[in-house]
């Protein structure tokens, strides 16, 4: 008979060892749930010995620490009516090891002839359950920060089906988060999200690309009506997640039709702005063409009367007639510099000049004024004035106005123009201050001083007159030569105007040398001709081209007077035609003139070899020398 005892302990032995191999703690329990054995990992895991755990009822074992209300339940409860359990969880604070959290896992073993077994493993995912409620809470906050977006968004996988939304996306387009959690996108709302542009999107251009903005798209939806949307998305790695695309979602719909309302102001404005140069350069010509002719006659009758010996009677009256003529084509001149500055065609001719005869000629201009209000004028210039490179025009028509208005303001008081040359920021500069004892202004009036057509009130207008032009066209003067000016005022006591310019004003762009103006040109319309040794012969001739009559009188009138010989045509044809009749020695031509205007006759002349070599010097009110130059006049 063979005995089978050894055998039998070696197998159990073995079993053992494989048991004492596990790393989970294992117990084996008899039908009675008392220990028949334990594994190492157990012993280790609760510190306890064999001797304190075999034959002990399991909630005996550690003083009643796996005395445990849900063990109890599983044991008692579950196990006799079941072979196997699975992932029994049980939360439980543990005398030696604190609390955890243990996953318990059981199956009933019969060996051979033994009595029935119950193997008890448990393993502890306290740590598990710590990660994912970490990772629970992470998820959380970050779809707390996803809901107060107040863009739509919305969580794809990489099959394009959703894995959230936030509330925006929800509340915008109207849908709940069981008809939009794993549904395709194109299934959302109907389908009203299966729209083309968004398949290229997600289908050909995501694939290729992490990141990508602003994708337009324009569509009609169900719930919202039509909307402009930009769309942006990101890739982003989320662990056990996978790959996410986050697709947010901006309504720029009013935007985009704002931006049509800017552009269609827009292009409203450039129309009227070019409606208004239009309107301005028309009124140019007609407004200065019979003013130039007032201005002409005055003049010529004034020179006449003392000819004549009239000036007693009629000298203060002609007088009268020609300074009012020029007051009302200076500010006629106010208003055509603010539109060329507008329309950015203001040019600057810088020139070199002498500071301090610049200040003696403006304040022997303004004495008459100055008197007038009984003032005092009073002019400080420092030693070292010296020159300045500037456009001595505009210099003298800011000084001039800032003058003008001390004067005015001023009754019975002192107004003073100090000028000094100062270095700032390495730099040379040039500061006049027009200083007055006049009525101020107060801080209200300051801020829309320099605005145009704009005084300090409609009082000022009544009492003092004036466009409120004059201080609006000195700031832009300023601007344009890299300067500025500046006031400070104190109700009833006064003000300062500073103007500060570089003492060499750099060009806005290089400037352009313009054609050399024609000598004998020249000496004949600006009356610098020395006539008086030798009248120029009659077989030469200046020849007149206007279509206004008063023009052409005033002209030939003038220069009859200097001893030349005139011929006028009313017309470019018929301008034409005496050119090429007898050639003149020099033609004046205006530019607006019907049928065949100024620009045309000058292209003609200049095509035409036997006449091409004549000086034509344009006279006329329309602001464009450059293209006169560039067609071949002589002067401008």
């Amino acid at each position: 008979m063979i005995n089978e005892a050894p055998l039998v302990e070696e197998i159990e032995t073995y079993a053992q060892d494989i048991v004492d191999t596990v790393r989970e703690p294992l117990l084996m329990l008899d039908t009675t749930l008392r220990v028949r054995s334990a594994n190492r990992a157990f012993y280790q895991t609760f510190q306890v010995s064999s001797e304190e755990t075999e034959n002990r009822l399991i909630y005996e074992l550690g003083n009643g620490q796996w005395d445990i209300p849900a063990l109890r339940t599983l044991l008692e409860d579950v196990i006799p009516t079941s072979s196997v359990f699975n992932d029994f969880e049980l939360e439980h604070t543990f005398p030696v090891i604190g609390r955890r959290v243990m996953l318990l896992n059981g199956r009933k073993l019969r060996a051979g002839s033994h009595a029935e077994l119950l193997v008890l493993a448990m393993e502890d995912v306290t740590e598990r359950r710590r990660s994912e409620a970490d990772l629970k809470a992470i998820e959380t906050y970050a779809q707390n920060i996803v809901d107060t977006v107040r863009e739509p968004l919305l969580i794809l996988d990489t099959t394009l089906r959703v894995r959230s939304g936030n509330r925006a996306f929800y509340q915008t387009f109207q849908v709940s988060l069981e008809e939009t959690e794993n549904r395709l996108i194109y299934e959302l709302g109907n389908g009203q999200w299966d729209i083309p542009d968004l398949r290229t999107l997600l289908e050909d251009i995501v694939p290729k690309s992490s990141v990508f903005n602003d994708f337009e798209l324009e569509h009609d939806f169900p719930a919202i009506g039509r909307r402009v949307m930009l769309l942006n998305a990101r890739k982003l790695q989320a662990g056990h997640h996978g790959e996410l695309l986050v697709l947010a979602m901006e309504d720029v719909t009013e935007r985009r039709r704002a931006e049509e309302q800017v552009a269609k102001a827009k292009e409203a404005a450039e129309t009227a702005n070019k409606t208004k140069s239009l309107f301005l350069a028309n009124m140019s010509h007609e407004l200065r063409t019979p003013l130039n002719a007032i201005l002409g006659y005055s003049e010529m009758l004034q020179e006449e009367a003392v000819d004549r010996q009239l000036e007693d009677e009629f000298g203060s009256d002609l007088k009268k007639i020609n300074a009012a003529g020029k007051h009302l084509l200076a500010l006629i001149n106010d208003i055509l510099d603010l539109s060329k500055i507008e329309a950015g065609k203001m040019e600057l001719f810088l020139e070199n000049f002498d500071i301090g005869e610049l200040i003696l000629e403006i304040a022997s201009t303004i004495r008459p004024l100055v008197e007038k209000n009984a003032n005092t004028l009073r002019i400080e210039c420092a030693t070292n004035l010296g020159v300045m490179r500037a456009d001595q025009i505009k210099v003298r028509q800011g000084l001039f106005n800032l003058l003008s208005n001390a004067v005015k303001f001023t009754q019975e008081g002192d107004v003073t123009l100090e000028a000094t040359r100062e270095r700032m920021d390495g730099s040379e500069w040039i500061v006049f201050r027009v200083t007055d004892t006049g009525i101020g202004l107060s801080a209200d009036q300051i801020v829309k001083l320099f605005q145009d057509f704009t005084q300090a009130d409609a009082s000022t207008t009544r009492k003092f007159g004036g466009t409120g032009l004059g201080l609006a066209l000195t700031r832009r003067f300023c601007q344009m030569m890299g300067g500025d000016v500046t006031v400070h005022s104190v109700p009833g006591k006064g003000s300062v105007f500073t103007i500060k310019l570089p003492a060499v004003v750099q060009p806005p762009r290089p400037e352009r040398i313009e054609k050399a103006v024609s000598v004998a040109a020249a000496s004949v319309l600006t009356g610098e001709a020395d006539t008086t040794d030798s009248p120029p012969s009659a077989a030469t001739y200046v020849l007149v081209i206007d279509d206004d009559p008063v023009q052409r009188d005033l002209i030939e009138r003038f220069l009859s007077k200097e001893g030349f010989s005139v011929r006028t045509a009313a017309s470019g044809e018929a301008g034409l035609r005496l050119a090429r009749q007898a050639p003149p020695v020099v033609i004046t031509l205006d530019v607006m003139m019907p049928e065949m205007d100024g620009w045309t006759v000058l292209a003609t002349l200049k095509a035409d070899a036997e006449l091409r070599d004549i000086p034509v010097i344009m006279l006329t009110m329309v602001d464009d020398p450059e293209r006169g130059f560039t067609l071949g006049a002589a002067d401008f």
